[in-house]
């Protein structure tokens, strides 16, 4: 299993916790190049947003350049064409997939076939929120006021975790639907702040995990 680091939600005005720091610097050394990529690859505003911060966001490109400060970043969205894309991601040291909407960011993975390319890869592969979910073989959604029912749909396959990211243990609609939907597999509450880190096999967590099985909350 290649090195993946799965997050729900980073504080946006600090991002990682230390110790997310940390794990990301010993499971890739002196890395040269980074892509990022959104959820949407048509909201070029959102996009920017994410990737470059404002005055209210840290943005991607500041946090991991305080990680690493010779890295190359890019952004990899619809301004980019497919071929320069591949390109791109076959020479990334580290592949981070954003948050949004997990659907349109499946299906532009899919359609530019980066998708092979990110299954294949020796890079380390982050995920955030819609990309952390986007990572599984068994994907899952639960509802919000986005989506008006809770999903299971098939990911990338990279890692065989199911995970439901912003997960908040008192938020009774949400552990309700997740009770519903682990009744034949595993599901993992994954609280903002948190982290599963899955480096040479060995899985490490961070932060608080709630893992619910056969409908069950089982620790």
């Amino acid at each position: 299993m290649k090195n993946i680091i799965l997050l729900s939600g980073p504080d946006k005005t600090k991002y990682f916790a230390k110790e997310i720091s940390k794990e990301i610097k010993n499971n890739v050394t002196h890395p040269t190049n980074m892509v990022v990529i959104p959820a949407d690859p048509n909201n070029y505003e959102k996009n920017d947003k994410q990737f470059k911060g404002n005055e209210s966001v840290v943005g991607v490109f500041k946090t991991f350049k305080k990680i690493f400060p010779d890295i190359n970043i890019v952004l990899l969205d619809n301004r980019v064409d497919s071929t320069s894309g591949l390109n791109k991601l076959k020479k990334a040291d580290i592949i981070y997939l954003l948050g949004g909407n997990p659907f349109i960011q499946l299906e532009y993975l899919q359609k530019n076939n980066y998708s092979d390319t990110i299954c294949s890869t020796n890079a380390l592969v982050m995920g955030v929120s819609a990309g952390s979910m986007n990572l599984a073989v068994d994907s899952y959604y639960s509802k919000d006021e986005d989506y008006p029912e809770s999903v299971i749909y098939k990911g990338l396959g990279i890692v065989d975790m199911t995970i439901d990211p912003h997960f908040d243990i008192n938020n009774e609609e949400q552990v309700k639907e997740i009770k519903v939907n682990s009744k034949d597999r595993k599901i993992i509450g994954l609280p903002n702040d948190s982290a599963i880190i899955v480096s040479n096999n060995n899985i490490k967590y961070i932060g608080d995990i709630y893992l619910f099985e056969n409908g069950e909350l089982t620790n």
